[in-house]
């Protein structure tokens, strides 16, 4: 007999052995050489080394202590599985290994061949390493005084009007916080029909480092002042494209959305991973993506073959609309900051010129994605790419390995494959935040909650009421009969089913979300109680809330 060689690990107290049991290997990463062993190796002896330690377990004399052990060291195994079915995943989903097997092909067929056979971006991915490399060292600060004095200077009228009143900015400040009340802001006149331009001058003139990252001597922008002045121009364009008949999708739930965003955006776990440019590029998606919707869904569009839904092929209709509409807006000259983007060459001698470090590219490619996954039919996978995730990270942080779910700001990637995946994660990441920022209603007090849903709903019913008048079948959830008379289930429903899905795994990773995840919560119990009681539709939402269905403003007809 001899004593387990890992009595810390497995919690046996260094108990004896018996006989003809071999004492467990120890972790890949106590092993000798093992940094020799490719990653799946050293996940597989991970693995044997716990389904070991549990079978030592079971041999204790004191049953009880030893199954208690063994459930702990199956329970780590299970966990190195999954991490290991992860990395497999992730090693078989390499796009561009399939142009790595010929050594002898040169640079700029291989660049041909990723451009044209896969969706790799080299461009946008050079663009993102160039970004985390000079952030790796850069210290932020506050905006300087002379740029905060341009963006001031800007003759936007009542836009600045609503930035000179105290109570508008006592609202604004609270921009950075996951209780953000987007209605208030729209209760006073000089702001609501210039919502999202004021949100956006407010939020870049605060002492964030997003507002000191787009200043004139970052090298990104060919000139500071004159970009954000350009940004801001766009967000009144933009302001005007939101549609007065949309009574959720309105100009007042993008600002909802931004200030969740910039909140997400401002988390340890985010900022480690992203730049400040990444954090103006979700705050802009954020600002855009619902612009110009029409108070319908996809399906609604689907169902009538509408315009939009013939010129992008019943694909994520509205999503593409929106993103399509705000690139659309930047020809404007007046609102081109997106021209206004650096370019740079990201290295010198051969293959350089392959490797452009595109920021245009970059920031497109960045708000396409992220716009179009607002899609909600894009959300069960969403869910299951980001508890995989998750899961990858909680493995990577238990085995003291680095996190492959978000490399931190610079990191040096040489490799091409490691480059597009560093891209992929990004995306992803940005694509997190705003998707959750999206179906944040749930996760506000209950006021601010009880307003979103009264819009929401609003808006769903009158799609239903435009689809009778068609003669088409009402869509789910756009009954007005039927919705009104079980608003309760409708609401837990989507708290349990699609809110907290997300909002869990998110916030395992994101710590500030579990504030947002426990009022979540505390809303979900709030509607169970409303079921329960039987609560009618007035009861819950008052006489407003019946008015409002009564005088709500038409659908306009986009059949």
């Amino acid at each position: 007999q001899g004593p387990c060689s890992l009595p810390s690990a497995c919690g046996c107290q260094g108990r004896p052995l018996r006989s003809g049991r071999r004492p467990p290997a120890a972790p890949a990463a106590m092993r000798t050489g093992s940094r020799h062993k490719s990653n799946v190796e050293r996940a597989v002896l991970n693995v044997r080394a716990h389904v070991q330690m549990a079978l030592d377990a079971l041999e204790g004399e004191d049953l009880s202590e030893s199954v208690k052990c063994c459930q702990t060291q199956l329970e780590e195994a299970e966990k190195a599985l999954r991490g290991l079915e992860l990395r497999m995943s992730r090693m078989r989903s390499k796009s561009h290994a399939l142009f790595e097997v010929d050594p002898d092909m040169s640079a700029d067929t291989r660049a041909w061949l990723l451009k044209t056979f896969t969706d790799q971006d080299s461009e946008a991915a050079a663009g993102n390493i160039q970004l985390r490399e000079a952030m790796s060292s850069m210290t932020w600060s506050s905006a300087s005084s002379g740029e905060r004095a341009r963006l001031s200077a800007i003759d936007l009228g009542e836009v600045q009007r609503a930035l000179s009143e105290d109570s508008i900015t006592q609202i604004l400040e609270g921009c950075a916080r996951p209780d953000f009340d987007a209605f208030a802001l729209e209760a006073h006149p000089e702001a609501k029909n210039h919502m999202n331009t004021v949100f956006a001058s407010f939020l870049l003139k605060a002492k964030t480092r997003l507002a000191s990252g787009l200043s004139e001597d970052n090298g990104w922008t060919t000139s500071g002042s004159a970009f954000l002045q350009a940004y801001i121009t766009f967000m009144t364009k933009i302001d005007g494209l939101y549609a007065t008949g949309a009574l959720y999708h309105s100009a007042t739930h993008a600002v909802d959305c931004t200030a969740t965003t910039h909140w997400l955006m401002q988390s340890e776990h985010i900022m480690e991973r992203t730049t400040c440019l990444d954090h103006f590029i979700a705050v802009a998606a954020a600002a855009v993506h619902d612009v110009g919707h029409p108070g319908t869904n996809n399906l609604f569009h689907t169902k009538t073959m509408s315009d939009l839904a013939i010129r992008y092929n019943d694909r994520s209709v509205l999503e593409n609309m929106h993103i399509a509409l705000a690139f659309e807006t930047m020809k404007d000259p007046d609102c081109d900051w997106f021209s206004l983007l650096s370019r740079s060459p990201a290295g010198e001698g051969e293959g350089a010129s392959l490797q452009v470090a595109h920021l245009q590219q970059y920031v497109r490619k960045g708000l396409i994605a992220t716009v179009l996954a607002t899609d909600m039919a894009k959300h069960s996978g969403q869910v299951s790419e980001l508890t995989s995730v998750t899961q990858e990270a909680e493995l990577a942080n238990s085995s003291g390995e680095s996190s492959p779910s978000g490399l931190r700001v610079g990191n040096v990637l040489s490799d091409d494959g490691d480059r597009q995946k560093a891209l992929e994660r990004k995306m992803f990441l940005l694509e997190t935040v705003l998707h959750a920022a999206d179906i944040s209603n749930p996760s506000k007090p209950k006021p601010i909650m009880l307003g979103w849903t009264l819009r929401v709903l609003s808006e769903f019913w009158a799609q239903g009421d435009k689809e009778r008048q068609l003669g088409l079948e009402v869509s789910p959830l756009c009954d007005r009969e039927t919705g009104m008379a079980s608003v309760p289930k409708g609401q837990v429903g989507f708290i349990n089913f699609v809110a907290l899905p997300f909002f869990t795994p998110l916030a395992s990773l994101v710590s500030e979300v579990q504030q947002a995840r426990e009022v979540m919560l505390a809303n979900s119990e709030f509607w169970k109680e409303q079921d329960a009681a039987q609560k009618t539709f007035e009861e819950i939402f008052g006489p407003d809330g019946v008015a409002a269905q009564v005088g709500a403003a038409p659908v306009p007809d986009t059949a």
